[in-house]
């Protein structure tokens, strides 16, 4: 993870090392908090000027931002700090809970219909006989598309895409699943 501060002339180095500190242990154990950027300036809002912070992380191809205005630049810091901190919580929890509402074992089987290897997908046909695309991503738990082949049994998830149902993911099919 990469700490960037911008503009804190006027930071205590002890709140700095705080700060620091917590979003270090924030990022343990966890592998999504790459980049945080911690910004400050005096807005123009108040009579007497105010101090924000606001702070900018990216996850894993998102974006958290928290900010807060106080008068003291300290404070301003340890709100921001608060709130980026229950914001990532939630954010993580709510993917944590997905992962869980999620069924272990897929709950539909078929076969490779038909792969398009130089476009990196392909078509499956579903027990239920509909044709569903699968993108090389959707692969899972060992399957590699330069091995798939046309009959090949598997087992998927399938959700609904821009041009009807799709695979989100492809898992080998269980040993004892029979071609119907």
């Amino acid at each position: 993870m990469e700490i960037h501060w911008v503009d804190f002339g006027d930071i205590a180095e002890r709140q700095r090392i705080a700060v620091e500190e917590r979003l270090r242990e924030l990022a343990e154990g966890y592998s999504d908090l790459i980049d945080v950027r911690l910004t400050a300036h005096t807005t123009p809002h108040h009579r007497h000027g105010a101090q924000e912070v606001r702070i900018t992380a990216a996850i894993r191809g998102k974006e958290i931002i928290a900010a807060r205005t106080r008068d003291e630049l300290g404070l301003a810091l340890d709100e921001a700090m608060d709130a980026f901190e229950r914001e990532l919580r939630e954010r993580r929890d709510r993917k944590r809970q997905r992962r869980s509402e999620q069924p272990a074992e897929p709950p539909e089987l078929g076969i490779v219909d038909h792969l398009v290897a130089d476009e990196d997908y392909g078509f499956l046909l579903t027990d239920a006989g509909e044709r569903v695309y699968f993108h090389r991503n959707a692969l899972k738990h060992g399957l590699s598309f330069d091995a798939l082949f046309e009959g090949q049994r598997v087992a998927l998830n399938l959700e609904a895409g821009d041009r009807g149902l799709q695979a989100t993911v492809v898992f080998p099919a269980p040993a004892d699943s029979a071609v119907p």
